[in-house]
């Protein structure tokens, strides 16, 4: 039986998919996630509105997009804090209040 041969290089998945068309004089507007997540009222009514339901970890998730659309080196020299301690608050999920209160301070 001779062996099957394979691929050296994969084929495009977006090559089979149809193309999409619009109606004429549908305007498409252009959308800027920075600035959606760098709206401090929106973060801060996502962060509230987390902390109610009892979620903290989406209210981990709303302070990391937030700090994820900022340059976190400048933010850590703003803070006084290591890059270190920016850095795993966001990773461990369970910084002190301490901790997200300086994050937050220090990125308005």
């Amino acid at each position: 039986m001779a062996k099957a041969k394979t691929l050296l290089r994969r084929k495009k998945s977006s090559e089979n998919t149809p193309k999409l068309r619009l109606k004429k004089g549908v305007k498409l507007a252009k959308h800027d996630p920075f600035k959606t997540l760098l709206d401090e009222k929106l973060i801060a009514q996502a962060f509230w509105e987390c902390l109610k339901d009892n979620d903290p970890e989406g209210a981990m998730q709303v302070i990391s997009a937030h700090l994820n659309a900022l340059n976190k080196v400048h933010l850590a020299k703003e803070a006084e804090m290591p890059r270190s301690t920016v850095y795993h608050s966001m990773k461990s999920k369970n910084p002190t209040l301490r901790t997200v209160a300086k994050l937050i301070h220090c990125s308005l």
